[in-house]
């Protein structure tokens, strides 16, 4: 086998940088004022909007109904046209298409010329460059309803195209609209742009989203013109809503760890291990959410699928170690729990790294790649992917931790229950007088007894006892009170 890297050696720095991470998140959350949380958890409207060019508006005059839809992702592939015009007859309720395809036209008038002559009723008119690639035109979030109003097909941003903004400049348009965030969505010649506004206390939920929506168009186009500003999607959460929103996620949560423990606690013995991975998928979303609230990361929909997934990842991780250590638990008898553990995180280390780093690799493309709510789960994923591979190590040590105390527990509990070496509870006499006699040397015949007359004594005492025959005096019996007699044995087992 290869040579077991001592992890375990290094667990109390382990803890320390864990400890220290959260700390930095509370510190972050005090100073931040908690939080950044988005209209899916706090009461407000959220607004995606683009500022780009017109390139001609159309109007449909006459007793039926007729809309205009331009799709894309997925609906562009199956439909029929770039551009469709849909009449529904005023009679009979029936529909009819008109598509049109981008390449058949070489211009916008071109284009618009077709459209006029193709569906009976529609009239245009050019707004921007009559020459430009309808290629270039935006789709439209959802289809639009152009009967007896007219309404504004609008051009891709870039130079020369029109009005040119970055979000310095949308963000020193909006306080007038109170508190507000912003962010921007892709490159920034897209000009696309997210804002979010938060319900001030005491406004009228009922008219709220009408009146912020007036006021964020009335200030978009009086800055670049009417027609120039694409309203693409519009999000309203009320309280109620935010706040049933909040609770549910917490309970998801919560079931997801309690169901999480009692499986763990079937699967793995002592149930020790159980507790260890959950407190280290617990970890994972403490300093997820440490990361969030040091960079006002917001927090939705997106960031609460993110915490599930990577609970989910991490507890994965973790039981492939615990399993591997059950395994070595078997196959390395004797061997003390440290080395069972850090041996098993060894064997395990290079199978963590090559599923976190794949999985890491797709995360970071998805950051790159996207934006707005999925853009929030990649990033939260990156650092859950990263905490959940370090949580592997911090679930091991604290299952070493924990054995270690359980085990001066009760070496202490044997300690105070047999008395060993404990001075409150001596043992019994008669003990005392069999250990001591039994540990007591054998005389020696014919050797005078070191210390048994003092030299102090009188010469008729000494006299005496030189006088006495050797075979009748006993060898080696120190005097009561000297150092290895019975009653010095008996009273140190007592007192020390």
């Amino acid at each position: 086998m290869k040579r077991v890297i001592r992890f375990s050696r290094a667990r109390y720095w382990f803890f320390g940088f864990s400890a220290l991470l959260i700390l930095i998140g509370i510190a972050g959350y005090i100073v931040n004022g908690g939080l950044n949380l988005g209209v899916d958890f706090k009461a407000g409207i959220e607004f995606q909007f683009q500022v780009a060019p017109a390139s001609f508006t159309v109007q449909y005059a006459g007793p039926d109904k007729t809309e205009i839809s331009i799709p894309a992702g997925e609906q562009a592939l199956t439909s029929p046209g770039d551009i469709i015009f849909t009449v529904t007859s005023a009679k009979n309720g029936s529909k009819q298409a008109f598509p049109f395809r981008y390449s058949s036209y070489a211009s916008i008038r071109e284009l618009t010329d077709a459209i006029t002559k193709g569906v009976a009723g529609v009239t245009v008119e050019i707004k921007g460059d009559p020459a430009a690639s309808p290629a270039e035109l935006e789709p439209l979030p959802r289809p639009a309803d152009i009967t007896n109003a007219p309404y504004t097909i609008n051009r891709a941003p870039g130079p020369g195209r029109g009005a040119e903004t970055s979000i310095a400049d949308i963000r020193a348009l909006l306080p007038s609209l109170g508190e507000f965030t912003l962010q921007a969505v892709g490159s920034q010649t897209n000009q696309e742009f997210i804002t979010k506004v938060p319900v001030p206390k005491g406004a009228s939920e009922a008219t709220f989203q009408e009146d912020t929506q007036k006021a964020l168009m009335q200030i978009l186009e009086g800055k670049y013109g009417a027609g120039q500003v694409i309203l693409k999607s519009t999000t309203f959460v009320g309280a109620r809503m935010a706040q049933s929103l909040a609770t549910q996620t917490i309970w998801l949560v919560l079931i997801a760890v309690a169901l999480i423990l009692l499986y763990m606690t079937f699967r793995f013995h002592p149930w020790i291990y159980a507790v260890a991975a959950v407190l280290g998928i617990l970890h994972d979303a403490l300093v997820m959410l440490s990361f969030d609230a040091v960079f006002r990361v917001e927090i939705d929909a997106g960031t609460i699928a993110a915490i599930l997934t990577i609970l989910g990842y991490s507890i994965n991780d973790t039981i492939v170690n615990f399993d591997r250590a059950r395994e070595n638990n078997t196959l390395m008898r004797g061997e003390s729990l440290r080395t069972i553990l850090d041996t098993s995180v060894t064997q395990t280390l290079s199978r963590t790294f090559i599923t976190s780093g794949a999985t890491l690799l797709t995360v970071i493309a998805l950051f790159i790649l996207t934006s707005g709510t999925i853009r929030n789960f990649a990033l939260n994923m990156i650092v859950g992917i990263v905490e959940g591979t370090y949580s592997t190590f911090i679930s091991a040590f604290i299952v070493i931790e924990w054995t270690k105390w359980r085990e001066g527990k009760r070496k202490t509990g044997e300690l105070k229950k047999y008395g060993i070496g404990a001075s409150e509870k001596p043992l019994l006499p008669s003990a005392v007088d069999e250990e001591a006699v039994a540990e007591e040397p054998e005389p020696e015949m014919g050797e005078a007894p070191a210390g048994l007359v003092p030299e102090s004594a009188s010469g008729g005492a000494a006299a005496l006892a030189a006088a006495q025959p050797a075979s009748s005096v006993p060898q080696n019996v120190p005097f009561p009170g000297q150092t290895g007699s019975r009653k010095h044995k008996k009273h140190k087992r007592r007192h020390h």
